[in-house]
């Protein structure tokens, strides 16, 4: 049995790697004598693929046979996965998994095992999907739902890094291990995010033409964080108004609000629920909707090119919803 994983989706591939060893092993999975881990990245190691070799064929009065795991095996060196070829073209019978983040498809290496063994492929989920690869696994996982908000908040928060997401939330559960579901208040409060989150909470005052709450929230994000979060405002608007735009042209053309959000790689809850899209379209229309991503376009060249004082910053934004 010879298994290579390839990709970045880590938590995918532990999952996989545990099962190949339940698989390979049964019962005597727990068992250390039956399982070696070789780190393909140890500088200590003088030869990874002689390690290699060398496990797959030891035994010892506990264990008939081992089943290896080489964890980064991508940071093998060239000589090193020229011998591992050479000794895997003769299928050896044994229990190999090795785990790669990348792995050319041109290679020796990968032609042999296409050969020899199975090839499986992991790639992190898009950004515009991660909310919903949280909305699916994470429930199975830890064996409780998880509310819309927070796997969008997990997403944003902490980007496409599976393992972390899931070791985030473990961590989480700690501090509530009898809470009966993921919420989001239980995520932002002990999550702290590792990206850039757009604003969005200024986003839906934007949408739906609240002058009163969009100016509020505005002069909050401005003055209450020491970095200067102008552009990064801009950014997040010029992104929403494009969204918009491109829903009303989808739904114009009959597609169902669903369809569109798909289409546009949004999560049609927060998206069209939450954030009211059919309804900030209407309240916008097109020609003003055009006219305001014009603007945002100009502001953000503006702010960059330019020394502006906040105040100045804070009544050229507000200017794009107080009329």
């Amino acid at each position: 049995m010879i298994l290579a994983l390839i990709g970045k989706d880590q938590f995918s591939k532990d999952e996989q790697t545990d099962k190949f060893l339940t698989d390979a092993l049964g019962d005597r999975k727990n068992d250390p004598l039956s399982k070696q881990i070789v780190y393909a990245s140890d500088t200590n190691i003088p030869s990874v693929a002689g390690l290699i070799m060398e496990s797959c064929g030891a035994v010892s009065m506990f264990a008939p046979e081992q089943a290896v795991v080489v964890r980064n095996a991508d940071a093998m060196k060239a000589e090193e996965s020229k011998a591992l070829a050479r000794w895997l073209k003769d299928a050896p019978d044994c229990k190999l998994l090795l785990d790669f983040d990348e792995l050319r498809a041109n290679s020796e290496l990968y032609k042999i095992l296409q050969k020899v063994g199975k090839i499986e492929k992991y790639e992190e989920p898009k950004q515009y999907k991660m909310q919903e690869w949280i909305a699916s696994n994470v429930p199975a996982h830890f064996g409780k739902p998880i509310e819309p908000a927070a796997s969008q908040y997990l997403a944003d928060a902490l980007g496409t890094n599976t393992k972390l997401v899931c070791e985030e939330l473990e961590k989480a559960l700690i501090y509530d291990p009898d809470c009966t579901k993921i919420t989001f208040d239980l995520v932002k409060t002990m999550i702290t995010p590792r990206r850039e989150i757009p604003p969005y909470e200024i986003l839906n005052y934007f949408g739906m033409r609240d002058a009163v709450g969009y100016t509020r929230k505005l002069h909050e994000i401005l003055y209450g964080n020491k970095d200067n979060d102008a552009i990064r405002i801009v950014n997040a608007l010029y992104g929403h108004a494009v969204d918009l735009l491109n829903f009303m042209s989808l739904t114009a053309k009959k597609m169902s609000a669903e369809d569109a959000a798909q289409a546009l790689g949004k999560n049609y809850f927060m998206f069209c629920k939450q954030g009211n899209a059919a309804e900030c379209c209407r309240r916008w229309g097109k020609p003003l909707l055009c006219r305001v991503i014009r603007r945002l376009a100009d502001l953000n060249y503006e702010f960059k090119s330019s020394s502006w004082t906040v105040t100045s910053q804070e009544l050229a934004l507000a200017a794009l919803v107080v009329r």
